[in-house]
């Protein structure tokens, strides 16, 4: 089976999109990923094929591709549509957002096309960070890293930025981004967040609603004090902890990519096709 997938360039929409494309590909499937991303080739592992479409996806319909399905993200649903019309394919939408409460659907039925999962690590690491002694880690994520010096550089914190080892971190600093959130859910680390854009916001308050995260208005030196006051509040609240525990289990058993793969698989073995994976 053939598969073309679609995703617009930015980390938090191609990285998870990608990971679903490899896990097919490592699946024996021949996989085309395409993007607006220029050093897409670099990214993508073993068994995906990249295209880098520049500014325009429509130029892919000018392509010599025989194919099976298109898989888009919804940024680039539209002209996924348009290709899978011209083609006359079935037409998968991969997206990535965070799942409602499964409590309470308006109208159950109509989510029975979805499934959800969690995006999968991916990527090789070289000469990563250790831990040395035993003393707390911080992992710092976007925010400038000065002001961060200043609130703990005198501290018994480790502040450390490789994202290798955010599984042994005690406490995660980044902003509301959905993958970096993502991340943090998947190692069970609890997070102060610092969103910069109403869809950040939002993240971050549901996650600091499920008890494992807390938000302040900045990472910068005026908020310096409130920081460190919240990160040793999160090193030893154990009902936080506790939950993000929980949480990185709830994750782990979603098993994508290999969840989201299946259902693809699935699919496409049934035709005909008018669902949403």
């Amino acid at each position: 089976m053939h598969l073309l997938f679609l995703s617009r360039p930015a980390p938090g929409h191609l990285y998870p999109t990608l990971r679903l494309a490899e896990e097919l590909g490592a699946r024996g499937h021949e996989v085309t990923f395409a993007s607006g991303d220029p050093h897409l080739d670099e990214q993508a592992g073993s068994g995906v094929r990249a295209i880098s479409f520049g500014r325009s996806e429509r130029q892919l319909l000018e392509a010599p591709l025989f194919l099976d399905a298109v898989v888009a993200d919804p940024r680039t649903a539209a002209v996924a549509s348009d290709m899978a019309r011209a083609w006359d394919l079935p037409l998968l939408v991969a997206g990535e957002n965070l799942p409602e409460s499964p409590h309470g659907w308006p109208h159950e039925r109509a989510y029975e096309s979805y499934v959800f999962t969690v995006p999968g690590a991916r990527g090789a690491v070289h000469n990563p960070w250790r831990r040395h002694g035993r003393r707390p880690v911080l992992l710092v994520d976007g925010p400038a890293l000065g002001p961060l010096v200043r609130a703990f550089g005198h501290t018994e914190w480790q502040v450390v930025v490789s994202d290798t080892e955010l599984p042994h971190a005690d406490v995660f600093l980044t902003d509301g981004r959905l993958a970096a959130v993502s991340a943090g859910l998947r190692a069970g680390v609890p997070m102060v967040l610092a969103p910069k854009s109403a869809e950040e916001t939002a993240c971050a308050e549901q996650v600091a609603g499920l008890g494992v995260a807390k938000v302040v208005a900045s990472f910068d030196d005026a908020h310096a004090e409130d920081l460190r006051r919240l990160v040793e509040h999160l090193r030893v609240d154990e009902p936080a902890r506790a939950t993000a525990r929980r949480l990185r289990e709830l994750v782990a058993a979603a098993g994508a990519p290999a969840t989201a793969a299946d259902r693809v698989e699935g699919l496409l073995a049934a035709p005909p096709l008018a669902q949403a994976a």
